[in-house]
């Protein structure tokens, strides 16, 4: 994101939760809030010129622009918290928008309940009335299974050529998620269908590998594009890299690990980390990734942190579809799941160990998968 774009949006961002703190203590026709309706509309011309549209994805306290969260800041979280007051999670802004579009805009955020403002430069999006992109098309899974297949073997090579050498092959790992994200461009988003039943001996890529695909699918649901929905697949892929460090005795043990055992395999997202750091080229992303995907939605899991951190929206999304692939993999100590099974869950464990509202959207679009099929 440019400095200057990121600027303008800042500042239309202040303009909006400013007019809205005015109009709640004096009124919607005070002087101040046009003339802050047009201060909001002078930073959007500006960071409108030369796209046809701005749009922010809002998830869970985090705004989303241009593919990058917007930094934390007193307006940029009001903001949100308006947003998700209102149940949105997506304002899309087209150029040309109106000071009385933006007025009407302000008069929704005053007015809780009221329904989203009919104007022809502002559209509004909730995860509940997103549809997945030809969600009852026919798919071919014989082509994504290829696509699969030679990820598979790709992230085999990288993974084994980690274990040698301490570093990673971000080329690979590239070609591993652009494949993905061009199936699912060309094909239905067929999650199920790309997830058989595994034996044990080829866990450790497929389950990098089918997490991948359902954070993509989750990511391109909410609208990611660009760089941000890349650093997500590689995340994903690399999210139990900590892993490849804990011996096998413990990660195929047929039944429950004992207390030192634990304490071994509660170390992985800590040492995954801090290889991760090591290995030039990795995003950041992929870090913050493989220490968090284990702490839940309510922080109880591990590693610890204090009651202050902020989970990344890739790592919650990476805890539900690790989650999901664990519950429907055949392991050495346990069934897999039904699919069915599964979703009760996922749902049981909304708002404690997942996030609800990401959790929410995972499950409709397992839904709508599961009936194009």
């Amino acid at each position: 994101m440019k400095p200057a774009h990121l600027a303008e949006l800042q500042n239309t961002l202040r303009h909006i939760v400013t007019a809205v703190a005015n109009a709640k203590l004096y009124s919607l026709h005070h002087p101040q809030i046009k003339r802050l309706c047009q201060d909001a509309r002078r930073c959007l011309d500006n960071l409108l010129n030369g796209r046809g549209v701005v749009s922010l994805l809002i998830v869970d306290g985090e705004i989303l622009f241009d593919d990058f969260p917007v930094p934390h800041g007193l307006h940029t979280q009001k903001f949100a918290r308006l947003m998700e007051q209102h149940r949105i999670n997506r304002i899309i802004i087209s150029a040309e928008v109106k000071d009385d579009e933006l007025g009407e805009l302000i008069a929704f955020l005053v007015a809780p309940g009221h329904h989203h403002p009919n104007c022809n430069h502002l559209r509004f999006e909730t995860l509940e009335s997103q549809d997945t992109p030809q969600a009852n098309l026919p798919i071919d899974t014989d082509a994504l299974q290829s696509v699969k297949s030679e990820g598979h073997s790709r992230l085999a090579e990288i993974f084994q050529g980690f274990s040698r050498q301490k570093t990673i092959k971000m080329t690979g790992l590239a070609e591993i998620v652009s494949g993905f994200i061009n199936a699912f461009n060309r094909e239905t988003p067929s999650l199920l269908a790309l997830m058989p039943l595994r034996s044990m001996d080829e866990y450790t890529f497929t389950h990098g590998l089918n997490v991948c695909l359902l954070n993509l699918a989750q990511a391109m649901h909410l609208g990611i594009q660009g760089t941000l929905l890349h650093d997500i697949g590689i995340a994903a892929l690399l999210h139990d890299i900590g892993k490849l460090h804990i011996p096998m005795e413990i990660l195929d043990k047929p039944g429950k690990l004992d207390e030192k055992e634990w304490a071994i395999m509660k170390k992985h997202p800590i040492e995954g980390a801090r290889r991760l750091l090591d290995c030039p080229g990795v995003p950041q992303l992929a870090v913050v990734t493989a220490f968090e995907h284990h702490l839940r939605y309510d922080l109880s899991g591990y590693p610890g942190v204090s009651g202050h951190w902020h989970q990344h929206l890739c790592s919650q999304m990476t805890t539900i579809a690790d989650t999901y692939d664990a519950l429907r993999t055949k392991r050495p100590y346990k069934s897999p799941k039904t699919a069915e099974q599964c979703a009760a869950i996922l749902q049981e464990s909304a708002g404690r160990e997942l996030h609800p509202q990401l959790t929410a959207n995972f499950l409709r679009l397992l839904e709508q998968v599961t009936n194009a099929i």
